[in-house]
């Protein structure tokens, strides 16, 4: 993964809360507890005061646009139910050029406490 690469998968707050979720979970998170997590984070709300149509949306922009890139980036592994974290060497990288960045994932995103 070339150095542009790495920040074209950042350089999305969605993929950045995404990706944030991913590193502080031990092992898989469904696809359906990312979708409510990002779209929780997107509105600064508690997970459980995220509307299922917000849900919904966030899903489809997982679905469709994220996952997928990360994917062919061989960031994620995803089967159409699970996300996790792939052990490629681009995964490292990724990470460093998170930590380059400062504010992983943005700062307003954490503004409220989730569980």
């Amino acid at each position: 993964m070339e150095g542009t690469e790495v920040f074209r998968a950042l350089g999305s707050a969605d993929r950045q809360i995404l990706l944030y979720e991913l590193v502080t979970t031990d092992g898989p998170v469904s696809e359906a507890a990312l979708a409510r997590t990002v779209a929780a984070r997107r509105h600064q709300i508690p997970r459980e005061a995220v509307r299922e149509p917000t849900v919904h949306r966030a899903r489809i922009r997982l679905v469709h646009i994220h996952l997928p890139m990360l994917v062919d980036m061989d960031v994620v592994v995803w089967d159409g139910d699970e996300v996790a974290l792939t052990e490629d060497a681009c995964r490292e990288r990724l990470l460093e050029a998170a930590d380059v960045i400062g504010a992983w994932p943005p700062d307003d995103t954490l503004a409220l406490p989730f569980g």
